[in-house]
């Protein structure tokens, strides 16, 4: 992200230490109160939101997801030419990004806690003997499939495109474009993303199929054994995050104007379309992953509850 000059960015450096001060002594009274009042808890509810969005609109970039997709790439590079690897890839912005990522966890979780407490649902799961709503592992089974289809099929878009120009067939882009791609090594520039959009999409149908909980048989040491919640939770929740800010720098690129050298327009709707469908991929991932966790997470441990 780029630093913020002028008067918005001498106010920003006043009013991000004091939303930080404010937002702590907030969690604190959520965490302390036993049943915390509509107030406390809509403020809850409202700094969340603010945060998560500030953060996934604004403060967080491409960065997280270029990394998360050529990690494949720098493994092999690290065995084979540990040399080669660049030297400075960007690691304390990398890793104020995945602060401000992990914050939003945890203010989702603050605020789950503000909204149990108050409605007198039970702390670790959130159910209670009215429990009815889209929350409920039968729900889960009725909106959780077309949400996690729909969340597969925007990373395989992406993955056919890439795939595509590796080939050589101008999939949503001028034959001109593809040729002047292939002469300056464009075109294989977008394979290791789209490789783990390609495994992102297959693991997101996982999610749908039975060896998506239970090990296929072939594993050795595995097959048969449940597959663990969190191993397919935690995952696809990072991904869920990364790829909203991701979506979101790519909304801004195009809705500037400003000239980046890659043609977007009707022909060519290729080299910008799957990028601008990753902001609606980060919330239908997550929906798809709520699905998949609440059919699975089985009884409380807490409050006795199923369903």
């Amino acid at each position: 992200m780029a630093p913020l000059n002028g008067p918005l960015g001498d106010l920003m450096m006043y009013l991000l230490p004091a939303g930080a001060a404010a937002g702590g002594l907030l969690a604190l009274a959520i965490h302390l109160s036993r049943r915390p009042g509509p107030l406390l808890t809509g403020a809850a509810v409202a700094f969340a939101a603010l945060y998560a969005g500030t953060v996934l609109l604004v403060a967080v970039d491409t960065r997280l997801l270029t990394m998360l997709g050529y990690i494949p790439f720098l493994l092999v590079l690290a065995a084979t030419d540990p040399a080669a690897l660049p030297a400075d890839y960007g690691w304390p912005i990398l890793g104020h990004q995945l602060v401000l990522l992990a914050g939003v966890g945890l203010w989702a979780l603050t605020a789950a806690t503000a909204v149990r407490k108050a409605t007198g649902t039970c702390s670790h799961c959130g159910r209670s003997d009215r429990n009815r709503g889209w929350f409920t592992a039968a729900a889960a089974r009725r909106w959780g499939p077309p949400v996690t289809i729909a969340a597969a099929a925007i990373p395989a878009l992406y993955a056919l495109t890439r795939f595509a120009w590796a080939a050589g067939i101008p999939l949503g882009i001028s034959p001109d474009f593809l040729a002047m791609m292939q002469g300056n090594g464009m075109v294989h520039a977008g394979l290791g993303l789209a490789s783990m959009a390609a495994l992102g999409t297959i693991l997101t149908l996982g999610l749908l199929q039975r060896w998506g909980s239970t090990f296929p048989r072939w594993i050795p040491g595995l097959g048969g054994r449940s597959v663990p919640i969190l191993l397919a939770v935690m995952p696809a929740s990072l991904v869920s995050v990364v790829v909203v800010p991701a979506g979101a720098t790519y909304v801004r690129i195009f809705a500037s104007g400003i000239p980046t050298g890659i043609p977007f327009d009707a022909v060519n709707w290729a080299t910008g379309t799957p990028t601008l469908l990753w902001i609606a991929w980060g919330p239908l991932l997550a929906a798809a992953t709520l699905a998949y966790y609440l059919k699975r997470r089985g009884t409380c441990s807490t409050c006795g509850r199923d369903g």
